[in-house]
């Protein structure tokens, strides 16, 4: 009997990601219900450079997490703060650093419907406050 889940997460690697996107993953209904994929930085190598061998990784990834599991679903999330990109210092204002986000996900979205044309990809911007404060808000 094949094994099947409902959706994939793709996320940063971030530790201090971790309790807050469990307890997120439980409010959606998703928890043991979904393979995670996580790289620091997720999506960023894809919106770089789709043909750089860090984006190949994680579309291999995504393909596998399809292909074995069949799932309908791809949650991309990214966070403020992430340290891929040089976290909050690197940008000018709290609301350039979230465009920024907000560009490479729909980049990497419009790369991944390329080759998954049937999966349904959600994006999620984590917005760190502190460790004991993130929000999870939904883009699409």
């Amino acid at each position: 009997m094949p094994l099947s889940c409902s959706s994939a997460l793709i996320c940063c690697m971030d530790f201090r990601l971790t309790s807050a996107l469990h307890a997120w993953m439980e409010k959606e209904g998703i928890m043991d219900d979904c393979d995670v994929i996580s790289v620091a930085g997720i999506s960023k190598a894809i919106a770089e450079d789709k043909e750089s061998n860090d984006a190949k990784f994680i579309l291999k990834q995504i393909e596998l997490s399809s292909k074995l599991h069949d799932i309908k679903t791809l949650y991309l999330i990214h966070h403020t703060d992430c340290g891929a990109y040089g976290g909050h210092n690197a940008f000018q204002s709290i609301d350039t650093e979230k465009q920024t986000y907000i560009h490479d996900m729909e980049k990497v979205k419009k790369v991944i419907h390329e080759s998954f044309s049937g999966l349904k990809i959600r994006c999620i911007l984590a917005e760190m406050h502190s460790p004991e404060n993130i929000q999870f808000v939904s883009l699409n």
